[in-house]
């Protein structure tokens, strides 16, 4: 069964060579800042990875993520996190609960919020971790999960985000370009809030 739902999200395919969207929408960082996704790219990408203050999986995946944001920023290729759940239904997921957070764990990436969800529709983003990899050319070039072991560092068979940045800094596609990705479900806020 598990397959199943697998196959039936990985026939929800994103368009080949889909562009970045709302690139230029000001979103609130925690820093204090309205910035854009435009603003936030590095010369040799962008990876955008849906976060959220209360899922146990985040917990788990958040010293992956800083130890590849780390090891690839200096590269070309920014980080950013963003937060698309609805504060109202879960306050922990509000500005000032993520800002709080990134405080307290150091995230050496902007955390925003996408306050209407508009980047998580128009990406179809559906979980939180889920990492979308843009290009320099603002092309999506990889969606879906971190790796394929969600509980546990050491038992990491493939890992996907980190075979498409290397696929992207040697300037080739990346072999996998959509997998599955597992986590809690991003809460969007109710339309015509």
């Amino acid at each position: 069964m598990r397959h199943s739902w697998l196959l039936l999200g990985l026939l929800v395919a994103w368009p080949a060579q889909a562009q970045l969207p709302l690139a230029d929408r000001p979103m609130p960082s925690t820093d204090g800042q309205q910035v854009t996704l435009a603003q936030l790219r590095g010369t040799r990408g962008l990876v955008i990875v849906f976060w959220s203050n209360r899922c146990p999986w985040v917990d788990r995946y958040e010293a992956r993520l800083k130890e590849l944001a780390e090891a690839y920023e200096a590269q070309g290729i920014a980080f950013v996190l963003v937060n698309a759940n609805d504060p109202e239904a879960f306050p922990q997921e509000s500005l000032e609960a993520s800002r709080q957070q990134a405080q307290r764990k150091g995230y050496p990436m902007p955390y925003l919020k996408d306050e209407e969800a508009a980047l998580a529709r128009a990406l179809g983003a559906s979980r939180t971790p889920e990492v979308f990899v843009f290009d320099a050319r603002n092309r999506l070039v990889y969606r879906g999960a971190i790796d394929d072991s969600p509980g546990d560092a050491s038992n990491v068979q493939q890992a996907y985000l980190k075979a498409a940045l290397e696929a992207l800094l040697q300037g080739r596609a990346p072999e996998t370009t959509e997998t599955g990705a597992f986590g809690c479900l991003i809460r969007l806020p109710q339309d015509g809030r």
